[in-house]
């Protein structure tokens, strides 16, 4: 069978199980159809329905691995882009809890300073948290079928889990600088890797004029909910990958100018000046 025909039958089993599943539980739900009743269709069609997706999603990932693939690729050629990110998106965020929990960064090693930038950003978010905490104990104090209730217990977990994952991974996602190279990023997203020398200028310096990510007047801004807090300014224009929530639509940007929030601009901007004296060292030097 072709790929195109391996992608349309492996879609078409996908739709007709999770289409099985919906109209199943719909009719439980409705009373349409017993509890039991619906219990024996699911073992009945669904059980099996669910083994031929699993063997033809098993045989497409081996095919597309033995054609050479990455493994980013065939999670987008079995699930879909969309579906893909969703999927990395979470993943994501249990393992930024992961790293949060142990007091971990990632990209954590010999000769890395994280350079935080979620200082005085976090109380709206937080509290958005434990607003959605207060909602799920009151969801469920009020209402009254039992199995709505459960459901929305289950899923007001699971979505205050993602909020947590979401929170963390900008904590545990700091940008980091060595001795050679800065990387910039947002979250699990990096925007941009830079040459420690490729940065001309480094100046602690406050901007209030955007509060919201963008790109404007050849600069890129990441701010917080005051603006930016330091700029850097490459010796030459920098190609940058826009933060988006879904990874296939971020957009590329050249910028002369980064403007970002961070928790100590002080420093950041010393630990480039002392670059830059360095340089100047070795040149006179020379």
């Amino acid at each position: 069978m072709t790929g195109a025909g391996a992608r349309r039958l492996h879609g078409t089993t996908v739709a007709i199980t999770i289409l099985v599943a919906v109209v199943n539980a719909g009719l439980a739900a409705l009373g349409i159809v017993s509890a039991g009743a619906a219990l024996g269709l699911w073992l009945a069609v669904e059980i099996p329905l669910g083994i031929v997706v699993g063997v033809l999603t098993v045989l497409r990932i081996r095919t597309l691995r033995r054609e050479g693939l990455e493994w980013n690729v065939v999670l987008e050629e079995i699930t879909g882009r969309i579906a893909a990110d969703l999927i990395r998106f979470e993943i994501r965020g249990y393992r930024a809890i992961w790293l949060f929990v142990r007091r971990r960064y990632d990209g954590e090693g010999p000769g890395v300073t994280p350079v935080g930038y979620t200082k005085g950003t976090m109380g709206i978010p937080m509290a958005f948290l434990v607003a959605c905490v207060i909602e799920a104990v009151v969801v469920h104090v009020l209402v009254p079928w039992p199995a709505l209730r459960t459901a929305l217990l289950v899923l007001s977990v699971w979505g205050l889990i993602q909020i947590f994952g979401i929170l963390a991974g900008r904590i545990t996602h700091p940008h980091l600088l060595t001795d050679t190279r800065l990387t910039i990023r947002t979250g699990h997203q990096v925007i941009v890797e830079l040459d420690r020398r490729e940065v001309g200028r480094a100046v602690a310096r406050r901007r209030w004029e955007h509060t919201s990510q963008i790109v404007a007047d050849g600069a890129l801004y990441l701010p917080g909910p005051d603006g930016t807090c330091l700029d850097l300014v490459p010796t030459e224009p920098v190609e940058v990958r826009r933060p988006a929530f879904f990874d296939h639509t971020r957009a590329t940007a050249s910028v002369s100018r980064l403007s970002l929030q961070v928790d100590d601009p002080e420093a950041v901007a010393a630990q480039f000046r002392a670059e830059q004296f360095r340089s100047e060292q070795f040149r006179s030097g020379a």
